[in-house]
């Protein structure tokens, strides 16, 4: 009888479609949303059919840091978007951009980025532009670390650096300095270019704090650019999958059972 082998089919086939809809990767541009000038906290929902595709950037400070306005008119408080920055593409797209005038090295602010997916995500990856040195600071990148979806483990990055920056030390204890002035549009713009990418991992969120180096007692105004964010929702496992998961070993059952009365 081929009834319970073609209900084993069907459950595969259906079961495929579900899982495969659901595991799709997602990117949140910059040249598609809205940031209300020197707001510290904005979520997007980047497919607007998924609430479990929603994103939020949270922006801190750091021992009395300052967001200070952008130095290009009109001045925007930032954060901001603007497609002042161009990081080596070849045409300039929106990126969130911050900038910071620091009394001393020990003030910095930090950027968080959390996924609504209850499951997390996989798959995070960015790029920030401009992290260089020159006009009397120095950039630094230091706590690049994501948190895992159990709530308590650490994840280090992959950190790519370019021409104009380096990276220092490893593991959760990265962080990543500039070294020469970058100029922030033009074919070179690529080479302050840092790329983060916590590849397959599961996680939750991710954190970056930015500052100057101790070298500048006082920094001068500093600014860096966030390209767009890469990630890919983990799905929860709903009711519709368990029951298609169900019929999958309910066949599953009947055929063996018939097999072994057929011996």
């Amino acid at each position: 009888m081929l009834y319970p082998a073609l209900r084993l089919y069907a459950c595969t086939f259906v079961a495929s479609l579900l899982l495969q809809g659901h595991a799709s990767a997602l990117v949140l541009d910059w040249d598609s949303v809205i940031w209300a000038d020197g707001t510290l906290n904005n979520s997007y929902q980047v497919d607007p059919v998924d609430p479990e595709s929603s994103i939020t950037i949270d922006v801190t400070s750091n021992n009395g840091a300052n967001l200070a306005p952008y130095s290009v008119s009109p001045n925007p408080l930032t954060p901001t978007i603007n497609s002042d920055f161009q990081g080596g593409l070849l045409f300039a797209e929106k990126t969130l951009v911050l900038a910071v005038d620091l009394a001393n090295p020990t003030q910095s602010i930090t950027v968080t980025v959390s996924f609504a997916s209850t499951e997390g995500a996989s798959n995070v990856s960015f790029k920030l532009f401009d992290i260089d040195a020159g006009g009397g600071s120095q950039d630094e990148l230091s706590l690049i670390r994501a948190l895992s979806i159990d709530g308590l483990t650490l994840i280090a990055p992959t950190i790519t650096t370019s021409p104009d920056n380096t990276r220092i030390g490893t593991g959760i204890n990265q962080s990543v300095v500039g070294t020469a002035l970058t100029p922030s549009a033009g074919l070179t713009s690529g080479r302050g270019n840092v790329t983060i990418n916590f590849g397959t991992n599961v996680i939750q969120s991710f954190t970056f704090t930015y500052g100057s180096t101790t070298a500048f007692p006082d920094p001068a105004y500093q600014h860096f650019a966030m390209h767009d964010i890469s990630f890919t929702p983990v799905p929860e496992v709903n009711p519709t999958v368990m029951s298609v998961f169900s019929c999958l070993v309910a066949a599953g059952l009947v055929f063996r059972h018939r097999f072994r009365l057929r011996k």
